[in-house]
C-alpha cells in the first residue's frame, strides 16, 4: 500500500486508478549479478513529461532504497504514456468515458 500511495501522489492520480503488481522471488539478473533488483513499469495517461519522469524516478528510487533496501543502481524504471483511446476500463475506453 505504501508504493500505491507513492505512485498516486507522484502522478497526481486517485489511488483507485493505480494498480500495482508485485512479483517477489523472480529470478532476475542485472549486470551479471543475482543481487536484488527492482524493475518498475509505469503506465499512465499523462503525467509523464520529461520533468515528471525525473521526479517520479527520484521518488521511486528513494522508496526502493529506504523501504526495500535495494541500491539505486539496481532500480530500473520504464515509462509508457498511454493514449486514452488505448486504455479500456469499465467496459469502455477512457477516451469514450470522457465524452
Amino acid at each position: 500500500e505504501q508504493f500505491t500511495d507513492l505512485i498516486a501522489e507522484s502522478l497526481s492520480k486517485p489511488k483507485g486508478r493505480v494498480a500495482v503488481e508485485l512479483l517477489p522471488g523472480q529470478r532476475i539478473t542485472h549486470g551479471g549479478s543475482r543481487n536484488p533488483v527492482v524493475i518498475v513499469k509505469v503506465e499512465s495517461i499523462g503525467a509523464l513529461s520529461s520533468d515528471d519522469t525525473i521526479r517520479h524516478t527520484q521518488k521511486i528510487t528513494n522508496f526502493c532504497q529506504e523501504v526495500l533496501k535495494v541500491p539505486k543502481e539496481k532500480v530500473i524504471i520504464s515509462y509508457y504514456d498511454l493514449a486514452p483511446d488505448k486504455v479500456g476500463v469499465n467496459g469502455s475506453t477512457v477516451a469514450a468515458t470522457r465524452l
